[in-house]
């Protein structure tokens, strides 16, 4: 494919996204994370930091597709919705002449999170683009080629094995949220962090709440005299 033909494929799937786009949030086959969706999400966590936080926030989440979907599915595993993991390529990706690899078969691959309800609802969480989509839209906007699929019950059985998963991380490792909150917090106003653009700005809210949770003042005290003590600080 010419260079040439390449920017106009590209150019005509960034118009067909956004009109879809567009009309999937104005007829509700798109919408955002809602907030008993994100309110779950805080009692998962991966090295300290709850999901409800680095799910919302665009810069821990765009790009991170394989382990960010991981996260998500398990906020339905014990659901009695169904949940899979969808590996697939993509046209976002398959027509974006940055990264366009042709020595790389899986330069377009992707990951999402299929749910299906118990009312038959087919539902994609897409952690990238940080929307839920109706599938049929999904499919319309993106024409995925799957490669692979995980089922909810080697999800469940990954999650138990998995050596990183622990129900206390929030106590192990809380100790990293005084350096990963402050940069989450620097990206407040960015075009791309919409969950801090909202009116209700829930990517602060959730900093918020998982701070006095935590107890994060005294978390950053504790450290700093720790430091003081090791003569690293005076």
């Amino acid at each position: 494919m010419t260079l040439k033909l390449q920017e106009i494929k590209w150019n005509l799937h960034n118009y067909k996204s956004k009109q879809l786009l567009l009309w999937g949030l104005k007829n509700g086959y798109i919408a955002p994370y809602d907030d008993k969706f994100i309110k779950k999400l805080r009692n998962i966590y991966i090295g300290g930091i709850p999901a409800s936080i680095l799910l919302l926030s665009d810069g821990m989440s765009n790009g991170f597709c394989y382990d960010r979907a991981l996260l998500m599915s398990r906020a339905f595993l014990d659901d009695e919705d169904d949940v899979q993991l969808v590996y697939a390529s993509i046209d976002s990706l398959k027509l974006n002449p940055k990264f366009v690899d042709k020595d790389d078969p899986l330069y377009a691959d992707h990951c999402f999170v299929e749910r299906i309800t118990k009312d038959g609802k087919h539902l994609i969480y897409d952690t990238s683009s940080g929307l839920v989509y109706d599938k049929k839209l999904y499919w319309l906007m993106e024409h995925p080629r799957i490669r692979e699929i995980n089922k909810k019950s080697s999800l469940i059985e990954f999650v138990k094995s998995d050596e990183y998963y622990h129900p206390e991380d929030i106590e192990r490792d809380k100790y990293a949220s005084p350096l990963i909150l402050p940069m989450i917090e620097m990206t407040y106003g960015r075009p791309t962090e919409m969950y801090s653009q909202l009116d209700i700005n829930l990517l602060q809210r959730e900093i918020e709440h998982f701070k006095k949770v935590i107890n994060y003042d005294g978390v950053c005290k504790e450290i700093d005299d720790d430091m003081k003590r090791v003569r690293l600080k005076r």
